[in-house]
């Protein structure tokens, strides 16, 4: 048996302790309402990665509507902060990755069916997976929230085809008569000196454009589930840490039946912060990806610090 990958950033991005952690998950959820209208069901979501302080209330609310769905698995796609495989998704290989609330179970048959996919462009491998907090700081929110669903631990490097990982594995999950939901997980634009990017220079109008004009570069090609272009302009505008990610949950969406995608919540570290002349700050979204609720076989249907973490 494997050994169980532990955590990276428990203690930094988020509380080190079962009782910290159920306390902060518990309280971004009690703000978290998705209401959706009838007759839609939740295939997919984006959500953000950052310290929980920062983005745990966008987090909640882009994982509300997949509770509805009752997954029996979750395939995360994750950002690749670290280039440790350029150029290949990296499937976790492991039985279960440990949390301060306990150890979430992986679904190794899905894992493996997608990484022998030819067209996914991915391999089973762990080491990506180590140092890498972009699928960790959402973990202990689907044990807590989602206990009896297990996950499949996916990084996905910017160029790497993320559309091609995504798309393979919504194929994967139903060739294997899975309910599978997926999320994608990055942030958006990272702006301030500290990441090398302030073409706007700073305060309020920079922060504007920032949220208003670049993080729609990629949240507009998300939100038509235009997986392809994803990558494309979050590299070329830096509009996203993830865009690998971002094209994989579109791409998995899309090959699950989702027909449109909502904006459920758009915010930065800045506006979380009350800071009106702001220097420095990250943007943050949940999305969720809504098919018609008539069921594909084996995807999952609806039943009747002062500053940000790096990301």
């Amino acid at each position: 048996m494997a050994a169980a990958r532990g955590p990276a950033v428990a203690g930094l991005f988020y509380p080190a302790d079962a009782a910290g952690c159920a306390r902060e998950i518990d309280r971004c959820f009690a703000g978290a309402a998705s209401p959706l209208p009838a007759g839609l069901r939740p295939v997919a979501a984006v959500a953000p990665h950052a310290g929980w302080s920062f983005s745990g209330p966008a987090l909640a609310v882009a994982l509300r509507p997949l509770e509805g769905a009752g997954p029996e698995t979750v395939v995360v796609f994750g950002a690749d902060h670290h280039g440790i495989r350029p150029g290949e998704s990296a499937v976790h290989p492991g039985d279960s990755w440990e949390t301060p609330l306990g150890e979430t179970a992986l679904d190794a048959d899905l894992g493996r069916a997608v990484a022998g996919d030819a067209a996914a462009r991915a391999v089973l491998d762990g080491a990506p997976h180590g140092p890498e907090h972009s699928i960790e700081v959402l973990v202990p929110f689907l044990r807590r929230r989602l206990p009896a669903a297990r996950i499949v631990a996916i990084v996905v490097p910017p160029g790497a085809g993320g559309a091609a990982t995504g798309a393979a594995a919504a194929r994967a999950a139903r060739r294997l008569g899975r309910r599978a939901v997926a999320v994608g997980s990055s942030d958006l634009t990272h702006y301030g000196e500290r990441y090398g990017f302030l073409p706007r220079g700073g305060g309020a109008a920079a922060h504007r454009w920032s949220r208003e004009v670049n993080d729609r570069t990629v949240l507009d090609p998300l939100l038509s589930l235009d997986a392809e272009a994803i990558e494309p302009a979050a590299r070329r505008h830096r509009s996203a840490c993830g865009p690998g990610a971002l094209a994989a949950v579109a791409a998995f969406a899309r090959e699950a039946g989702a027909r449109e995608g909502r904006l459920l919540r758009h915010t930065t570290s800045a506006e979380v912060m009350g800071e009106s002349e702001p220097s420095l700050w990250v943007g943050y979204a949940a999305l969720v990806y809504l098919a018609q609720d008539v069921v594909p076989s084996g995807l999952a249907a609806a039943p009747a610090d002062p500053v940000p973490p790096p990301s």
